[in-house]
């Protein structure tokens, strides 16, 4: 929301926000005598100490005149202005933007302009000219020459009985009014320049945008009301002009309540006496403070952008706050007409070139072709990178000493410093300001594609700030164990996990079972050699098998993590299949134990007359409980594989999983079964071994401490389950860190 811009007319305009703050007070004067009948009037609007440095004023002037003469009926051309304004700008130093205001107005007044009549005035300017001749028109910024709206205090305005004047600028002035109808004060802004959709803003139901109620159009004087949400907490851009005048040392949450307060008071609205929000705002360490604004900020972003609506215009003072603190996004800029350069641009768009993204610098720049429609919500979240790096280093990434003499070149400028490389004012000592730095660094990157892709991404890493050593899952370092073994083959390390333990069993099962049948070979002929004959049948079964449903059970989790290696996000579809993997590789593993078991005594049965009933079942049970053991450890193997190493990094590009906390609950009721699995199987085979007198002592004194091993092992698997499952819902879960 724009404030009055306040300016020291005594002074020469040394930065490039003097000169639009300059633009906006002199603009003000201008839409009341525009057009002029003599150029010597614009210059008299100007201090004469700042008109050699003014340039881009002047300009910006010029353009703001000549649309006023067009809608008066008066083409002019610049000669009009000139050589008067040579004492703020040489004629041969006519920028190129201003000629294009000449050209699109002409046009939009039915007129062919010629190249060659431009070539002979702009020689210097005739190839660029000729573009634009052969191009388009861009769309004139709406509401360009119209005087800014006025409404009297005191004064009931259609449903609105308006209190006092909150702020002005270039094209509108917000008031503090009482909505009668509704008994609500509510922030209204009076401009000619209305929202394009006002209906679409007013869907916007947000805590972290402003609430846009509607927009009327009263006809004395011509205006349109847009009336929202009224906070009396003051913008980001009254916490970052107290930053700057506050040792990096001294800088907490308390800093942005003393900053509300101070909006508060001066609004005659009380401050909250106990709200346990501003306690712990007040708490919390200076970058914890930054990333918990830019949580709720990026989800607010996030939630636009679902809706189909990009903000373009982000910056400290659109970022409301309220009496707790609370960040609100406001004046969403919907559309992007007149941006590269029209009459009245500069003013509006002026605070906000040193926030835009490279992509919409390049719509920004008339010598650039590009439309708006090619933005999406990325430049907004780049736009958000600058405002939160500077409220957390207290200076935005980059800043120009230039002064522009024109819109084009302040583009150029800003276009230029977006490749140079910038470092922190206040290095990253702890492990939040580094997850915090990478983040903003992530969000400053020049191309889109380098670039979080949603507001709700933005959200979740943030949120890392505040868990630190969780971060390390998300962004693993390739030479860590958990790196190694996301880039690792998943095949490779399944085929371990699931196949391992079952290779253990299946040898001391294979032993068992070649000792039981050394005991029958007296009362059974030849059935120990039979026992190996039907092993090697078995296995010439199983093991293919095994092959084929490995391969049905992993090929999917192959695809998933190959997309994840690609920072490809995976759907909601392929996280159930991930996560399930383990209850799969379980299945897998009973199919061949079973396969095995079934095989061996019925074969057993129809080679061997004497091989009984109980001879079969004894058989059977033997591989169904190793089976039991052997398949209880992939379960935990697997899930561990993919809920610490492999989810994190599926869920990296949007750091948002809407069903975490069902996945969890269902990963903890199966693994409670498997835990109890893990105790009950192995001590129901040791009892059935006792039951036999002939088992070596030895034997089951190796079964109960495997038994035990096992169980230890299964334990802490559950564990480390469940403690991940929990730091992960600290940013994943329906209770992960928004506002308290």
């Amino acid at each position: 929301m724009n404030e009055e811009p306040q300016i020291n007319e005594t002074l020469v305009l040394e930065t490039i926000e003097a000169s639009f703050a300059l633009l906006e007070l002199s603009l003000e004067k201008l839409a009341a005598i525009a057009p002029v009948t003599r150029p010597e009037q614009i210059l008299e609007l100007l201090p004469s100490a700042a008109l050699h440095s003014a340039k881009l004023v002047v300009v910006e002037l010029i353009k703001f005149d000549l649309s006023a003469a067009a809608e008066a009926g008066e083409l002019r051309r610049l000669e009009f202005y000139w050589p008067v304004m040579g004492r703020a700008l040489p004629q041969e130093q006519i920028p190129f933007d201003l000629v294009l205001e000449e050209v699109q107005l002409l046009r939009g007044a039915g007129e062919n302009p010629r190249w060659e009549d431009y070539r002979q005035r702009f020689p210097d300017l005739a190839a660029t000219i000729g573009k634009w001749l052969a191009g388009d028109q861009p769309e004139a910024f709406q509401g360009a020459t119209s005087a800014v709206p006025e409404l009297q205090i005191n004064t009931l305005v259609d449903d609105f009985f308006v209190l006092k004047q909150l702020g002005q600028g270039a094209f509108a002035r917000v008031y503090l009014a009482r909505q009668e109808s509704m008994q609500r004060l509510v922030a209204l802004k009076a401009t000619k320049r209305g929202s394009e959709e006002p209906q679409a803003l007013s869907q916007l139901d947000h805590p972290n945008i402003v609430r846009v109620y509607d927009q009327r159009e009263i006809a004395e004087p011509k205006t349109i009301l847009l009336y929202m949400q009224y906070l009396a907490g003051g913008t980001l851009a009254d916490c970052i002009k107290r930053l700057r005048t506050t040792d990096s040392k001294e800088r907490s949450g308390q800093l942005v309540l003393e900053s509300i307060d101070q909006n508060l008071l001066s609004a005659s609205q009380s401050v909250p006496e106990q709200s346990p929000i501003r306690t712990q705002v007040s708490q919390l360490p200076w970058p914890e403070l930054v990333a918990w604004i830019g949580i709720q900020l990026a989800d607010g972003l996030g939630y636009a952008t679902r809706k189909g609506i990009i903000h373009r215009d982000i910056k400290p003072a659109n970022i409301l706050l309220s009496a707790e603190a609370i960040p609100k996004l406001v004046d969403f800029n919907v559309s992007c007409s007149g941006l590269s350069g029209r009459a009245g641009a500069a003013a509006y768009f002026g605070g906000s070139l040193a926030y835009m993204s490279p992509e919409q610098l390049q719509v920004a720049d008339p010598t650039v072709r590009k439309p708006a429609t090619e933005l999406d919500g990325r430049s907004d979240l780049y736009a958000l990178g600058i405002v939160l790096w500077e409220l957390w280093q207290g200076k935005r990434p980059w800043a120009s000493q230039q002064v522009a003499g024109s819109w084009t070149e302040a583009v150029s400028i800003q276009r230029s410093v977006r490749n140079e490389t910038f470092a922190t004012v206040t290095p990253a000592l702890s492990a939040t300001e580094r997850v915090l730095e990478k983040v903003l660094r992530r969000l400053l990157a020049i191309e889109p594609e380098d670039r979080p892709g949603s507001g709700s991404e933005v959200a979740g890493r943030l949120r890392l700030a505040f868990y630190p050593d969780l971060a390390q899952r998300f962004e693993p370092d390739p030479s860590s164990v958990a790196g190694r073994l996301f880039n690792a083959s998943v095949l490779l390390i399944g085929g371990v996990l699931i196949f391992g333990p079952n290779t253990a069993a299946s040898v001391f099962n294979y032993f068992y079972n070649q000792s039981r049948m050394q005991e029958l070979q007296p009362l059974i002929p030849k059935i120990a050699e039979d026992f190996e004959f039907v092993a090697g049948l078995v296995n010439g079964i199983v093991f293919p098998l095994g092959g084929i449903l490995f391969w049905m059970v992993m090929r999917p989790i192959v695809r998933i993590v190959h997309q994840a290696r690609k920072g490809l996000p995976a759907s909601p579809k392929d996280i159930t299949t991930l996560l399930n993997i383990g209850n799969l590789a379980t299945i897998v593993c009973g199919i061949l134990w079973t396969v095995s078991g079934v095989v061996f005594a019925t074969t057993f049965a129809s080679m061997h007359s004497e091989f009984g009933g109980a001879d079969a079942f004894h058989f059977f049970i033997s591989l169904v409980l190793c089976g039991g053991v052997a398949w209880v450890y992939p379960y935990f193997g697997m899930t561990l594989l993919a809920l610490l190493i492999y989810y994190p990094q599926a869920i990296a590009p949007t750091m948002n999983d809407p069903e975490f906390d069902q996945r969890c609950q269902r990963i903890r009721n199966h693994s409670r079964w498997y835990l109890l699995s893990a105790a009950a199987i192995p001590l129901t085979a040791v009892a059935l071994l006792v039951l036999r007198a002939e088992i070596p002592r030895q034997t089951l004194v190796a079964g109960c401490c495997i038994t035990g091993v096992g169980l230890l092992a299964s334990f802490f698997a559950f564990q480390k389950l469940e403690q991940t499952m929990q730091q992960l819902s600290k940013v994943l879960g329906d209770h992960k860190r928004s506002v308290w």
